[in-house]
């Protein structure tokens, strides 16, 4: 009711100003011009104020929030069917350092394989249900049931390791500026991740998320205080994958470990 009063009047003044106003007893044409061209002066001036203040709130409220980039990073996610890409992984703690390379190979439903090339070759293999990780030079194979809450990094870059990650962690942009200028001149949104109950793992993360909505690089720090980077690129999406990769098979001779609950820690 009180927007139509506020229209109703709004059309009132409007007419009774660009409407040729009848001449009073008193009044001459010249009189009635002048009138009438200050009216419209005014009228241009509220309309021209109005505008620019109108343009000034649409800038303002121009932006993107952090729900806004987790959302499309889920969608992303949800409609990539495979990617494949080389991985480095940088860890630390206590001045002890090491670096591993490798690949990555994803299918879903979390189907995966990550060989490493280096410093020894070892690979880890999902199905999407269970999960082996192969240790050749210890003639060692950890098998893992994936209905644990245990991760990694790598489940990060899975559906339903997305859904988890966002769940169990508070986030928020990294910096005010966003999307952030990285040292390469590219943009990258930056979002900070802290848990929500102190448990094992990465208690804090930082990942890198690029235009296209993929996470491009993380950044964890463990209660123990090991720090662990890993950066992706040559990024492929939708590659075509058979899902007989995706199988294991245990080396007759290698000892077993079932669920050792393996942690970033």
């Amino acid at each position: 009711m009180r927007f139509c009063s506020f229209a109703t009047k709004f059309v009132k003044c409007v007419t009774s100003i660009f409407v040729f106003p009848v001449p009073g007893k008193h009044d001459n044409y010249g009189t009635i011009m002048s009138r009438r061209s200050k009216r419209i002066l005014v009228v241009g001036s509220i309309f021209l104020i109005t505008g620019m203040l109108s343009q000034g709130y649409a800038y303002k409220f121009d932006f993107v929030t952090v729900t806004d980039i987790v959302r499309k990073v889920k969608k992303k996610f949800s409609e990539v069917d495979s990617y494949q890409a080389n991985f480095v992984i940088n860890s630390e703690k206590l001045g002890r350092t090491s670096r591993q390379t490798g690949i990555i190979k994803y299918k879903a439903e979390n189907r995966m394989i990550i060989d490493f090339y280096a410093p020894q070759r070892h690979s880890i293999v999902s199905n999407g249900k269970m999960m082996w990780i192969h240790i050749p030079s210890m003639n060692v194979v950890a098998e893992q049931s994936l209905k644990s809450d245990s991760g990694s990094l790598f489940s990060s870059g899975t559906k339903s390791g997305l859904r988890r990650l966002f769940s169990k962690y508070h986030y928020r942009f990294s910096g005010k500026e966003q999307p952030a200028i990285q040292p390469d001149g590219s943009k990258a949104y930056v979002l900070f991740l802290k848990q929500k109950e102190s448990r094992g793992g990465f208690r804090t993360l930082k990942l890198w998320i690029s235009d296209q909505f993929m996470i491009t690089r993380a950044f964890g720090t463990t209660a123990t205080g090991k720090k662990v980077e890993i950066e992706f690129n040559d990024i492929k999406t939708d590659v075509s994958f058979s899902n007989g990769m995706f199988r294991f098979d245990i080396p007759s001779n290698a000892r077993v470990i079932k669920n050792p609950m393996i942690s970033e820690e």
